[in-house]
């Protein structure tokens, strides 16, 4: 495995481990979203462009495949959290991870088509 595809799985493994922490999660509000809902979406936005820059050159169905895997890394996630004491599945949870892949997504494609602008026709 390429040096950069490891990036996602550290990343998976991260979101993962503090997803299993007993009694974990945020707490408190900024503005109307829970601070968990907000680290919900940094994580998984994080763990979807990383995806995406571990592929060097995606396309928009592997973007799509991306959103999609990510989502559902989240769902599961979700399921685990059962049995961990003061933790319990969210339908709400999973909806953050689903906006924060497609974020992730986005900003990737976005950063990378500045990459693109930028670059010489020769190169």
């Amino acid at each position: 495995m390429r040096s950069r595809g490891w990036l996602p799985v550290i990343v998976a493994l991260l979101v993962l481990a503090a997803s299993l922490v007993p009694g974990g999660g945020g707490g408190g509000t900024i503005g109307p979203v829970g601070v968990d809902k907000l680290l919900h979406v940094v994580g998984y936005a994080v763990l979807a462009g990383t995806s995406l820059y571990a592929l060097r050159t995606p396309t928009r169905r592997t973007a799509l495949v991306v959103f999609v895997l990510v989502t559902a890394f989240g769902g599961v996630v979700e399921l685990l959290q059962a049995p961990v004491p003061g933790r319990a599945m969210s339908l709400l949870d999973l909806v953050a991870d689903g906006v924060g892949a497609a974020l992730g997504i986005a900003g990737w494609w976005l950063l990378a088509a500045t990459d693109r602008a930028g670059e010489s026709p020769t190169e």
